[in-house]
């Protein structure tokens, strides 16, 4: 007789995954695992329009959470990056203007290192002088602002565009700007373990 073969599908449990504490815990995606520590690593992809309702302002945005414990039927995540749709991004790209884009990586005061992508679009064509100097000016806002913040506070400026608009608001003066896009970030390593963001106030 041949033996019965278990069902291997009965043995696995659905886990709730939530988003870190800056997006209020909600639900950001329910999944099945036969064993809890086989969820540590996994990575959830959410858009900050589905965490906040607010889907015309954030659809763009794309967040990326791993999962770092699990109790008991919920597994709790951290934020490790972000990306800005590639779609959006080409559809600002139009002829006849200048693309400034910036990829450095900063460390934040809590010592965190983290990658930031960056791209401006200019009204019209800018020369080359002036391409440089909005870069400069970018590269030198995203890392004075990571020197003085800790980990948890520069990515809310992130995601809520805080950072995109001081950075603007200053590069508008050298050219014209129609956008400024803090287009994807890493989150590389740290001397500590990731915080937990806290919620905005």
């Amino acid at each position: 007789m041949r033996k019965r073969q278990k069902d291997k599908w009965k043995a696995k449990r659905w886990y709730t995954v939530l988003a870190p504490k800056m997006f209020g815990d909600v639900t950001a995606a329910n999944t099945v695992a036969d064993d809890p520590a086989k969820l540590i690593g996994r990575r959830v992809e959410m858009t900050l329009g589905d965490l906040t309702g607010k889907m015309i302002k954030n659809s763009n945005l794309k967040l990326q959470m791993e999962i770092n414990e699990v109790d008991h039927s919920t597994a709790h995540t951290n934020f490790v990056g972000h990306t800005v749709d590639g779609g959006y991004l080409r559809s600002l790209a139009r002829k006849g203007i200048s693309k400034v884009d910036s990829n450095i990586n900063v460390v934040t005061k809590d010592g965190a290192t983290i990658c930031v992508k960056s791209s401006c679009f200019t009204l019209k064509k800018a020369s080359a002088a002036q391409v440089k100097q909005i870069r400069r000016i970018v590269e030198e806002i995203i890392k004075d602002r990571a020197d003085s913040l800790e980990l948890s506070k520069y990515v809310q400026e992130i995601i809520l565009g805080k950072l995109s608009s001081d950075i603007y608001k200053v590069a508008k003066k050298i050219y014209p700007l129609r956008r400024v896009e803090i287009t994807k970030t890493k989150w590389l390593g740290s001397t500590t373990p990731v915080p937990e963001i806290e919620a905005a106030e």
